[in-house]
């Protein structure tokens, strides 16, 4: 029975190839062709190396901490400033911060203050030592006379 079969499908293939209107010879090479493609896998005889397996560090921001800056201070002490050159007194004002500095003469011949190089300071409206606020008016009164 299973040569009846074997027999029956060769027969079946020889009777489409006819049919179809091809060569048996040329059926049967067409059949071989796919399985030649499909040619074995060869295993490499090159070592391979596996990859090594990564690890990725946990990513850390470090963020730098600076010490915060101490606040600004929002007053001053008033210095002694009678007697000294009127550009120096309000050159030492501006460097403690203090921003509305005016001179004032108290002259009757020359009694608006142009260049305070040329003035030395005879009063001061805030007393030495008490505390004055940054933008408070600081007004020094001086003197042309020499």
């Amino acid at each position: 029975m299973i040569g009846a079969v074997v027999l029956g499908c060769c027969g079946l293939t020889g009777v489409v190839a006819l049919v179809g209107g091809d060569d048996p010879a040329s059926t049967s090479a067409k059949k071989v062709a796919p399985t030649a493609a499909a040619a074995p896998v060869v295993p490499s005889l090159l070592p391979t190396t596996a990859a090594a397996p990564t690890t990725a560090a946990p990513t850390v921001s470090v963020v730098p901490t600076t010490p915060a800056a101490p606040p600004k201070p929002t007053t001053v002490v008033m210095p002694n400033l009678v007697g000294i050159n009127a550009a120096v007194a309000q050159d030492k004002l501006e460097r403690l911060g203090l921003t509305n500095v005016q001179l004032g003469s108290q002259d009757e011949n020359d009694t608006i203050v142009i260049l305070a190089a040329n003035w030395t300071v005879t009063k001061q409206s805030h007393k030495k030592g008490t505390r004055v606020a940054l933008d408070e008016l600081v007004v020094l009164t001086c003197t042309k006379q020499r």
